[in-house]
């Protein structure tokens, strides 16, 4: 596909991202009956503006749609052994003021990838991962930030490849399979490493790119007993408010691989 096509995909994926947050679907409809001169019809669109932000705080509500999006544990069996493990970005984060990267709530990526390898389950890495935002991060690239790590901890430099363009999990997958191509292919299954939340949709991604995957969920963010309904679930979370876009997109993206596939 032509790059600037490419580059244009990505912008409009990133404003559609923007627009799939409930607080701005509730800005709108609040905005909106600021500004229409229609009393009985302002109340109506404030009463459900606070309805949807009481919903949509909600800290139970949104770990139980959560936990239904997470995969379940998949441990490695004692005779279990893959050529590769392949590692998705999405566990850094740059600093612009201090120039420096760091692992953020994701890292448990890091973590099982490190692990796998030590213990023989993979005998290969590869790290995937460019830049995620728009601009430019003083060409910091994730890939290279997971690699530089994994070797400080002692795996070889010999048994890690570096995937560093990408910008979202169908690039992860088009550039991860332009590089196993190009070091001759692989014998079995590749162990995919990312976590429990976006496992799914990570796996058809990769397989409709044409690599069969051992998926590896990690990063549970979502555990069972985060569903049990108190009393404190009640009150409203800003934090729970933020994280409805990321449960939106993960949602409209399997529709998307669904229909695409």
């Amino acid at each position: 596909m032509n790059p600037l096509v490419v580059f244009l995909m990505f912008i409009l994926s990133k404003i559609f991202s923007f627009f799939l947050s409930p607080f701005i679907w509730i800005l709108v409809i609040m905005t909106y009956a600021i500004a229409i001169n229609n009393d009985q019809k302002r109340k109506r669109l404030f009463l459900i503006s606070i309805l949807m932000l009481l919903v949509f705080s909600n800290t139970w509500l949104s770990n139980v749609i959560q936990y239904q999006l997470h995969a379940a544990p998949m441990r490695m069996q004692a005779n279990e052994r893959y050529d590769l493990g392949i590692v998705l970005g999405g566990m850094t984060s740059y600093d612009r003021v201090n120039k420096e990267g760091h692992f953020n709530m994701s890292s448990d990526r890091f973590i099982q990838v490190a692990l796998l390898y030590k213990k023989g389950y993979i005998k290969k890495i590869i790290a995937s991962g460019g830049q995620n935002g728009i601009f430019l991060e003083d060409n910091f690239r994730e890939a290279n930030f997971i690699a530089e790590n994994l070797i400080a901890l002692g795996v070889p430099s010999s048994d890690i490849m570096i995937e560093n363009k990408s910008r979202n999990t169908v690039e992860n997958a088009a550039f991860c399979k332009q590089l196993i191509d190009q070091h001759g292919g692989i014998s079995s299954k590749a162990v995919l490493i990312t976590s429990a939340f976006h496992i799914t949709r990570a796996k058809e991604t990769f397989e409709q790119a044409g690599i069969q995957v051992r998926p590896y969920p990690c990063a549970f963010s979502i555990l069972p007993s985060a569903t049990i309904f108190t009393a404190a679930s009640l009150l409203p979370s800003s934090g729970t408010l933020d994280g409805w876009g990321g449960i939106i997109r993960e949602m409209l993206g399997r529709v998307y691989l669904r229909v695409r596939g």
